[in-house]
């Protein structure tokens, strides 16, 4: 099992430390499983102090023996409940705090109550835009695991043609292609950050399926199981004709590659074909946007812009109240990073950022056509993480779908 270098989270505490600094907060405490393995290398039950200078304290309820064997950081102290926190903070030289950030964007109010309880004389304040442009910049190590994510995704996409076949169902080639990845060692998971967003490895979304209402905050649509988990591919068969939209989310050690393609068996129509070439064509006058100092509010607009007086504004980025405003997003630890590609977010594009930018059109009740990649934010421009052939993929007559990963 690789373990996060000791380098690594040095980085990391130095770029929050340094906003710590410029807006006098005296330490930042950590909950969240994302953020925790950001900053100690390990995702343990307790609470990470990142002082404004020094190394952290990880009080860990459970599993201390685990965290020794993670995480670089030697300050790791048993904690058997949150209201030991104040004794063991002071204990650790950590006890005269003024003001501490908080991730106030995913934090539940019962524990910032409970902080509030505790600390009663402390300023609590959101510290959680600054932890979300720290992590928005991707070091080498990151962007070696985003790779990786991305190259089980290319051999898993190869393999898509020859499971399609008239009558296999969505939910039947998703557990094929689940399967095929979870061998290629994908971690099983996909972390989101925003409240209630819960996706696995993404969906395979059928014909009309891709146009299904979906509270899933993306603009392919998918009809799941049940009510319950409305997520991933249905029970409707493939057909030939109806083109097959694979959306997928690539795993490991933490980090994640999302990726796109439309697949057929036979042949589209000629409508679907001439929108999927007209993505392509928006795709490469994006790329040529995705370079420094680009705001990423221009970059959505121009989308908006190049779709407006073509025959498929009306379905672009989804269906009815399904459609999506934005055309990109963050990825690293979460699907829902910073930045987004949205006009809200003039942010400029900086070196380290890894964004997926994903142009889809749709045809209500008969289904959508587009492309997705993941990026790395050069110097000079763009690095595609997710190369792969990008026309509408016909099946093949590989193995049958019952046959071994």
């Amino acid at each position: 099992m690789e373990r996060v270098p000791r380098s690594e989270v040095e980085s990391r505490l130095r770029r929050i430390q340094a906003w710590m600094q410029a807006t006098s907060v005296d330490a930042v405490l950590i909950l969240q499983n994302a953020d925790l393995f950001y900053f100690s290398g390990t995702v343990q039950v307790g609470l990470l102090c990142l002082p404004a200078s020094g190394e952290p304290l990880y009080l860990v309820q459970k599993s201390l023996s685990r965290a020794r064997m993670e995480s670089p950081w030697e300050r790791l102290v048993p904690i058997n409940s949150l209201k030991q926190a104040p004794d063991l903070l002071e204990g650790e030289g950590l006890g005269r705090l003024g003001r501490v950030g908080l991730e106030l964007d995913v934090l539940p109010a019962s524990y910032y109550l409970r902080f509030r309880s505790l600390l009663p004389k402390v300023d609590l304040v959101d510290a959680s835009d600054a932890i979300r442009r720290v992590r928005m910049i991707k070091s080498a190590f990151e962007v070696r695991e985003i790779r990786e994510a991305a190259a089980m995704l290319e051999r898993a996409f190869n393999e898509i043609p020859g499971w399609m076949r008239p009558g296999v169902s969505e939910i039947e080639l998703h557990a094929r292609l689940e399967g095929f990845l979870r061998l290629q060692g994908h971690q099983g998971l996909t972390r989101m950050r925003g409240f209630n967003n819960e996706i696995a490895y993404g969906t395979l979304s059928s014909g009309p399926s891709a146009c299904y209402p979906t509270l899933f905050p993306g603009p392919v649509g998918f009809v799941g199981l049940y009510p319950g988990i409305p997520n991933g591919g249905g029970r409707r068969q493939l057909a030939e004709g109806d083109p097959l939209m694979a959306d997928i989310v690539g795993g490991r050690g933490g980090y994640i590659a999302d990726k796109a393609r439309t697949f057929v068996i036979g042949e589209v129509a000629r409508d679907m074909r001439e929108a999927h070439e007209f993505v392509l064509r928006m795709m490469r006058e994006i790329e040529a946007m995705l370079r420094p100092r680009v705001a990423c509010a221009e970059i959505y607009r121009f989308s908006l812009a190049r779709v407006k007086d073509s025959p498929y504004a009306a379905n672009y980025m989804g269906v009815g109240d399904s459609q999506v405003r934005f055309v990109g997003h963050g990825v690293g630890l979460e699907l829902d990073e910073l930045p987004v590609l949205a006009s809200s977010f003039d942010m400029p594009l900086e070196p380290g950022m890894t964004i997926a930018v994903e142009p889809k059109i749709f045809f209500p009740e008969r289904g959508g056509v587009g492309i997705e990649n993941t990026y790395l934010i050069t110097d000079t421009g763009f690095e595609n993480l997710t190369p792969f052939k990008e026309e509408i993929i016909p099946a093949t007559d590989g193995p049958p779908p019952g046959g071994s990963a």
